[in-house]
């Protein structure tokens, strides 16, 4: 699976933090190096590096900087586990994708396979940080970057432990993959621990978008993409679309398909049959808020969900 270009932020003064590092490859590597260089630094001057949420296109290169350098990691609490216990964490995720949640989409053995050795590989794409070296900080408080406090947001929906951080007084937002020019997708994990049902992504999402939304935001700057401005504008656009995308799904539904197999093949008709996959973890999240408003129920048979309208 490939991510694309992702952005990392350097506060240079008064010393040296990254936010999140890229992914674990050798362009990533040398781009970040390079991005250094430009403000008179290399890897081994920085200080602290701040990650926004445990997925390896934030965190990979934790592993490597922290080898190269004096610098700490600090990552959520509830992020920390993904840093402190990767391959238990990794282990569980992918139990819960073979044993669970890929067999009851109803997708094809083929698709399934292929879903969950990209997964693996993306999981392959970071190394392990020493446990020595991880600081967590609270989900809402405060860190100092930059000469400036932070506050820490909390904002699950694309991950469970994603984080976001916001200064008021120069209304700059830091947002990772919360609020991206083109909606993030609600990336579908393993039930908490000790709980037995995962917790649904999109509604958690819309959550979060709601409470951006109420921030004075001059500038967003993104995980991915270019910084943008009017961030509810953006929102709003995102909002309507989900929306949008949400009733489509429950018109399918009601022609008679009912399984997410088929309702990925029709909602992502426009793309090539291989790569259809790609739009499951959107489609579950369409069918967790139609769940949730009660416009549909969900049975299982012959251990494949299957959705039906909620009968008047």
């Amino acid at each position: 699976m490939h991510v694309g270009s992702v952005n990392v932020y350097l506060f240079t003064d008064p010393e040296p933090v990254l936010v999140d590092t890229g992914i674990k490859s050798a362009e990533s590597w040398q781009a970040l190096q390079v991005g250094l260089a430009e403000h008179g630094l290399t890897v081994l001057d920085l200080s602290r590096v701040i990650i926004t949420h445990a997925h390896v296109d934030h965190d990979g290169q934790a592993g490597t900087i922290v080898a190269h350098s004096d610098a700490d990691v600090w990552i959520s609490e509830v992020g920390a586990p993904w840093l402190l216990a990767m391959e238990e964490q990794q282990e569980r995720r992918m139990r819960f994708y073979s044993e669970r949640f890929l067999p009851a989409t109803g997708l094809p053995a083929a698709t399934t396979a292929l879903i969950s050795n990209g997964l693996q590989a993306m999981a392959e794409q970071r190394d392990p940080v020493p446990a020595e070296r991880i600081h967590a900080f609270g989900k809402d408080g405060v860190l100092q970057m930059g000469g400036r406090r932070w506050q820490v947001l909390f904002t699950p929906g694309h991950a469970s432990m994603q984080t976001c951080f916001y200064q008021p007084e120069t209304r700059q937002l830091l947002a990772a993959d919360m609020l991206l020019a083109i909606t993030p997708v609600p990336v579908v994990e393993s039930p908490p621990e000790g709980e037995a049902e995962r917790v649904p992504a999109l509604p958690l999402f819309m959550e979060s978008l709601a409470m951006i939304e109420g921030l004075d935001v001059d500038i967003v700057l993104p995980g991915h993409g270019r910084p943008f401005r009017q961030h509810r504008e953006v929102i709003e656009r995102q909002r309507a679309r989900i929306l949008e995308r949400k009733n489509e799904c429950l018109a399918w539904i009601k022609a008679g398909y009912t399984t997410a197999a088929e309702l990925v093949d029709k909602m992502y008709a426009h793309r090539a049959v291989e790569l259809r996959f790609a739009g499951l973890w959107m489609l579950i999240g369409y069918l967790d808020l139609l769940k949730m408003e009660g416009a549909i129920v969900e049975r299982t048979v012959n251990g494949v969900w299957h959705y039906r309208p909620r009968p008047h």
